[in-house]
């Protein structure tokens, strides 16, 4: 091991048809999964003579998101930081959403996107925020026994259910922000406070 490289702190794993956004902004990825349907030839071709993964899936009972999920749950990655997931439609961020229910207890997942992280829960969070902000609580579908501190509308062994009763636009009264659920899971939305050119 040489120890005075300096050590890879991320692997970037995009999906398919990402890799063309990468492409246009100059930006190597390590690897390339999906069944290959969007992704660019041009783009393909470059990465590839720079020596790339391309990992092509031609499943299509799964989405590309799916497909990277199993790469890098196979592979053993702990911490997998998501972005792009909504895919500029309603219906494909709802089954992304599905596809995250499938892999969050296999890895710790994070979602973001310009303004907030997403987390889905089935224990428990705690994170240091800013107070005021906005802190929600969505149940996928249903989340019983489920207690916060730092929020402002607080609960204390409540239950909130999609449809029926959700824990949208709460907001942190302190600089620690806790949640916990004795059962089902809940998808957090927080402000992440990075720029993001």
């Amino acid at each position: 091991m040489d120890l005075n490289k300096p050590r890879k702190v991320l692997d970037i794993i995009a999906c398919d048809g990402a890799c063309n956004l990468l492409h246009r902004n100059k930006f190597t990825p390590d690897v390339i999964v999906g069944d290959m349907d969007s992704a660019n030839l041009k783009a393909i071709n470059y990465f590839r003579k720079r020596g790339v993964k391309i990992k092509k899936d031609p499943d299509q009972y799964s989405n590309d998101l799916e497909k990277s999920l199993h790469y890098v749950v196979k592979n053993r990655y702990k911490k997998i930081y998501l972005t792009g997931f909504g895919g500029k439609r309603f219906d494909h961020t709802l089954n992304n959403l599905s596809v995250l229910k499938k892999f969050y207890r296999r890895a710790s997942i994070s979602l973001y996107d310009e303004t907030f992280v997403y987390n889905l829960i089935n224990k428990r969070i705690g994170f240091d925020y800013r107070i005021g902000e906005v802190v929600s609580l969505i149940p996928l579908p249903k989340a019983s026994g489920v207690r916060t501190s730092g929020l402002k509308y607080a609960l204390n062994g409540g239950w909130l259910e999609l449809g029926v009763r959700e824990g949208g636009m709460n907001e942190a009264n302190s600089s620690k922000v806790k949640v916990n659920i004795r059962k089902g899971e809940l998808l957090i939305f927080r402000k992440h406070f990075m720029k993001i050119p």
